[in-house]
């Protein structure tokens, strides 16, 4: 059987275009963090001459002999315009960790699931169904507390409890939806003839079934990306961020998550603090949710 993904479609899109770009120049400035970012985000500058400085463009800025922070400082005295290029690199690490990881859980528990069938699909089910009555964020944030407090507090510490945090709640809503999709299809004719023929089950998986699930797993990668950079600010915004052991001390590693914490001290003297992350996440989750839908309406336009 033939799978519909239109390509060619897609790259005759002003959305998909617009979608690319905007990745594209994420990727660029994270990579390029170093050397466009124009102070360290970790230099701390206490007392009035730094802290909480307004815009550079601000009509009290020059009063206050501030010319070098575009976007003015946080309550530390940390440039925020650094603080936010720098920031785009946890975002990208974690958004394609964390979704990665639970979408391969979620692609094999939900193929495995529909395609066996019987007992072993009621206890996955039975399962799913346990995890899809806690509340999502209050067990996510119980994984990364438990996480945090038995591995070692390395650089990657905050990052790897987080993306653990994020796939054990996401990889779900995928395996649910790629084990409906394998119900609806495992008992067409191309499959009865690969069975008749005597093909192996993982062959029928990867070679059959897995490239007629595609379009689902694309779909749901978009839409699931922007969701884990919001919940990582959610996160943050209510302290429980990402962190890295510095000297015996413990420090926030840059994120927009730990942006939203400490922009909100902050908001009344600039109030960029609190928005430029926000205004970023906006539009990289109108992006995002703008190119999953179109990739789902003409997936679904080229399989009816």
């Amino acid at each position: 059987m033939t799978t519909f993904f239109p390509w060619k479609r897609m790259l005759r899109s002003k959305t998909v275009w617009f979608s690319f770009l905007e990745m594209l120049f994420l990727v660029l400035v994270a990579a390029l963090a170093p050397w466009i970012a124009p102070h360290d985000p970790y230099e701390v500058g206490l007392g009035a001459t730094r802290s909480n400085l307004p815009p550079m463009w601000s009509q009290s800025a020059p009063m206050q002999g501030q010319t070098g922070f575009p976007l003015g400082t946080d309550r530390f005295g940390r440039d925020i315009l650094s603080r936010l290029i720098y920031g785009t690199r946890t975002a990208i690490f974690l958004a394609l960790a964390a979704v990665g990881l639970a979408a391969l859980i979620g692609t094999l528990v939900g193929l495995i699931s529909g395609y066996v069938g019987g007992r072993l699909d009621a206890a996955i089910m039975y399962f799913i169904d346990t995890i899809n009555s806690l509340p999502g964020i209050m067990f996510m944030v119980i994984v990364i507390l438990i996480l945090r407090s038995r591995l070692s507090p390395t650089w990657l510490h905050g990052l790897v409890t987080l993306v653990i945090g994020f796939a054990a709640v996401g990889w779900v809503s995928l395996a649910r939806l790629v084990r409906i999709n394998v119900l609806q299809i495992k008992s067409r004719a191309f499959l009865e003839a690969a069975r008749a023929l005597g093909a192996p089950s993982r062959t029928i998986l990867a070679r059959h079934l897995l490239p007629n699930v595609g379009h689902v797993i694309v779909v749901w990668i978009i839409n699931t990306v922007p969701a884990v950079i919001l919940l990582e600010a959610l996160l943050g915004y209510i302290g429980v961020g990402v962190t890295r052991a510095v000297d015996g001390g413990e420090f926030n590693v840059v994120s927009w998550g730990g942006m939203f914490y400490y922009g909100r001290s902050a908001f009344a003297r600039n109030p960029l603090a609190l928005a430029a992350p926000s205004i970023l996440i906006l539009l990289i989750s109108m992006s995002f949710i703008l190119l999953g839908d179109f990739v789902n309406s003409i997936t679904r336009h080229g399989q009816d």
